[in-house]
């Protein structure tokens, strides 16, 4: 490649930024295990560190290929500021929410290369892991140059057409080029194609051939595949994908794992996104089973809380739960008289409903060979709530020291009053119901002035004027969790047919956790 594509001299002059925060990372007395474990889902921040790092070094003429080597060669006192000198992405940008999905799929393919390795008995390092990141440095750099052509050319994609082939077009070169050039001048960890003299030298540094030549194979494939599966479940690339994924690794069943694959790096990370296509996968792949459905068991949930935070902190716990009793059937919370909510005219459905999705997903919820863990279950419940009942924000609420308070949530990135709720149980009679059996409320225009009585006021401003659903979920006897939901930005206003789509799904929901704790 000429030295002098202008893409190139563009992007040798960008000022990469991190996505975390840096209120997320590590304090000064912090261990430096705790930044290796907070940078390495921040491979743009990941990026500086090895660079610094490879300065340092460069008289010695040895490459940094682990962050934990980097990290030990900083310290804690040049990584704090370094990260202070980096800039942040701008919250809520087409570059961050470029950035994001790019990055979630390096994540999801670094998963997949790692269990596929450990599969094959082929050993898996953290240079592997590194290499396999920054594979896809070019993308994350053109989200930074040209954001807005990169979304376009990300709709296109979703339409049918190759967004590697948009970019070459775009760039003047192949990319894989494009990618060796920048991990070449950003001095990252790359799959080199034969072991240079340096690399045989050190033998912590050498591939083994066999190993190499898995590297060169898995690399492409499974970037391809976690950017596919994220797009759609059901395609013609995929279909072709798992056929070459089948006789890649000698399996018939690369479909069916491929789901416990996504599942298990959707648990890995905390990065959102690389989630969606684990969410995505399990709310559109048909379902395991086609036996009928079996007879509906009790709602409850003492563990769903535990559950979400499993899938947050990434930290598995054990719970010893009560013996599982029959619960009662969830009762509503009264709704105020029918005078104060008479319609003006017969609710319809609303357009952002998609009830082949809710569908699919309860049938899933229903068969209790469907599903392996509560984690699995409240990313499929998530996306459901939003892409199929078209709600757009939701909060996850535990009961802890007397309150019902907020500790996980999804679309209300810039409403901090929802994502940090607290509601006193002691400020509302319904809210100490809810703690007491499995209950639902839907609070509207035509109830809103007797609610304004019962409802804490931090809740109703939290809202926004906005109509809302509540419901509970238990486990047996204890009732642990409850949910907010609203569909704040749609025209059109939830009404009581969303509400009954919202409970039965609930209710499915419910049952699915139930039997997953079997």
């Amino acid at each position: 490649m000429s030295p002098h594509n202008p893409w190139l001299d563009r992007a040798k002059t960008i000022k990469i930024p991190a996505l975390l925060p840096q209120s997320a990372l590590p304090g000064p007395s912090a261990p430096l295990m705790d930044w290796i474990k907070v940078v390495s889902e921040d491979p743009l921040l990941a990026m500086q560190i090895y660079r610094f790092a490879n300065r340092m070094m460069s008289n010695r003429q040895v490459l940094v290929r682990t962050l934990e080597h980097a990290v030990a060669l900083i310290g804690s006192q040049r990584l704090i500021k370094l990260s202070n000198e980096i800039p942040r992405v701008e919250a809520g940008s087409t570059a961050m929410a470029g950035l994001q999905s790019t990055v979630g799929d390096s994540l999801v393919a670094a998963s997949l290369m790692r269990q596929w390795f450990e599969m094959r008995q082929i050993p898996w390092t953290e240079s592997d892991y590194w290499m396999t990141l920054f594979y896809n440095v070019g993308l994350w750099t053109l989200w930074l140059l040209e954001p807005q052509m990169m979304e376009g050319f990300e709709y296109r994609a979703e339409r049918g057409e190759n967004r590697d082939r948009l970019i070459e077009e775009l760039i003047g070169m192949p990319l894989r080029d494009w990618n060796d050039e920048l991990c070449h001048f950003f001095q990252l960890p790359a799959i080199p194609e034969t072991n240079s003299p340096e690399e045989n030298q050190q033998i912590e540094n050498r591939i083994q051939p066999h190993k190499l030549s898995a590297l060169k194979f898995f690399l492409p494939f499974s970037h391809e595949l976690a950017y596919r599966v994220r797009l759609s479940w059901d395609s013609d690339i995929m279909e072709t994908l798992c056929r070459t994924g089948e006789i890649a690794l000698g399996l018939t069943e690369f479909r069916p794992m491929l789901k416990t694959w996504i599942t298990k790096a959707a648990r890995e990370y905390q990065l959102p996104q690389a989630a969606t296509a684990a969410r995505r996968m399990l709310a559109h792949q048909p379902p395991l089973s086609t036996q009928p459905n079996p007879k509906r068991e009790g709602f409850s949930e003492a563990d769903l809380a535990r559950a979400a935070q499993l899938g947050r902190t990434h930290k598995t716990r054990n719970r010893t739960s009560s013996p599982q009793k029959p619960a009662r059937k969830p009762a509503e919370q009264p709704r105020p008289s029918s005078e104060s909510r008479k319609p003006t005219a017969t609710p319809r459905q609303r357009h952002s409903v998609q009830l082949n999705t809710l569908r699919e997903i309860r049938r899933q919820f229903r068969n209790e060979k469907s599903w392996h863990s509560p984690v699995e279950i409240q990313e499929s419940a998530l996306y459901g709530l939003q892409k199929g009942l078209g709600l757009h924000r939701i909060v996850v609420m535990e009961v802890n020291n007397g309150a019902w308070e907020a500790f996980d949530s999804e679309g209300c990135d810039y409403d901090r009053p929802l994502r940090q709720l607290k509601l006193p149980l002691a400020s509302s009679p319904i809210l100490t119901e809810f703690t007491r059996r499995v209950s639902a409320a839907f609070l509207h225009n035509g109830n809103r002035h007797k609610a304004r009585k019962q409802l804490p006021a931090n809740l109703l401003t939290a809202a926004d004027n906005q109509p809302f659903f509540l419901r509970s979920f238990n486990i047996g006897p204890e009732v642990t969790m409850m949910i907010y939901a609203d569909a704040k930005g749609d025209p059109e206003p939830l009404n009581d047919i969303d509400y009954r789509l919202f409970r039965e799904f609930c209710a499915d929901w419910n049952t699915a956790l139930n039997r997953s704790r079997q």
